[in-house]
């Protein structure tokens, strides 16, 4: 077989595959942090169904008849995929390198670009969430992660009740940073010694300060991950989350893959990634806090 591009990617394409595959969670968090749905071939979209109903418990006087009867009844929250692609030209040229060489440069690009997607498809479904945190154009506090933790665990039975495990939250950097400042992440902090000042005391600031926010840490009882890829609105805000894993769902039609094509037009190959996918607040949007924090 000649020694070409071609021969050279057409052979290590599952490969590519495999490798993109294995990085996109490391890039990209949250589509580990949602409920993932699957559309079976045949079907154009997801119906996500919740009870819309409550029973309550009687207390009949023996011989009676049960008269106040509760119903059950449903509703549900449709989510329909979008086709997404991405066209990679790879040079002629790009033979002078090695096949290992192709292969990590094209699976890292690839993972990020598709990582990327699916984390801002998701994290855009944030303001769709039906409880609130924060203030604009107000640093994160640990005092608000504490609110929205109480808010999930005191939501109504009429709204879904508390909030089931696992709950994450998810932050920008930006409001991360903050969040770490309020927490000890200083240096140093005010105190009534001589000097005026000291280090950080031993206890959960000095852990955080050795740590400097590893990603799942626990924070307020929740796992607690950073998102590069969330973005600011127009407020110079970030709209960040904490929320139940089953509030948010990923409905998959088809997973990205990828194909090989030549053409007279271009010197090299084209390689071609297509995935057919959306996310939605398919169950009780209460599961979910949407919380506001300046980006600045």
């Amino acid at each position: 077989m000649a020694d070409t591009l071609a021969t050279n990617v057409a052979e290590i394409t599952q490969e590519l595959i495999d490798a993109t595959v294995m990085q996109m969670p490391q890039v990209a968090p949250l589509m580990n942090l949602v409920e993932r749905k699957d559309i079976p071939n045949g079907r154009n979209s997801v119906e996500i169904p919740r009870a819309n109903s409550t029973f309550s418990v009687q207390t009949p006087t023996e011989g009676d008849d049960l008269v106040n009867p509760s119903q059950f009844d449903l509703t549900s929250t449709t989510i329909s995929p979008t086709l997404r692609a991405i066209n990679v030209r790879v040079s002629e040229r790009a033979r002078y390198f090695s096949q290992q060489d192709i292969l990590q440069f094209i699976s890292q690009e690839l993972a990020r670009a598709q990582g990327q997607d699916v984390d801002t498809d998701i994290s855009a479904e944030f303001s769709n969430l039906g409880q609130s945190a924060g203030t604009t154009n107000t640093d994160l506090t640990i005092a608000v992660l504490r609110e929205a933790r109480r808010k999930l665990q005191a939501n109504t039975v009429a709204n879904g009740g508390p909030a089931p495990d696992p709950i994450y939250t998810v932050l920008a950097p930006i409001p991360v940073e903050n969040l770490m400042t309020n927490l000890g992440l200083q240096g140093v902090v005010p105190n009534g010694t001589a000097t005026g000042q000291q280090f950080v005391s031993q206890g959960l600031s000095e852990e955080f300060i050795r740590q400097y926010f590893v990603t799942g840490i626990n924070l307020v009882g929740v796992g607690t991950f950073w998102d590069g890829y969330l973005t600011e609105d127009g407020s110079s805000d970030f709209i960040c989350a904490m929320y139940a894993k089953q509030a948010i769902q990923l409905a998959m039609s088809k997973d990205w893959d990828m194909k090989q094509f030549e053409e007279s037009e271009w010197i090299g190959v084209i390689l071609r990634t297509v995935a057919d996918y959306n996310s939605g607040v398919g169950k009780y949007a209460n599961w979910g806090v949407a919380i506001t924090a300046d980006g600045a």
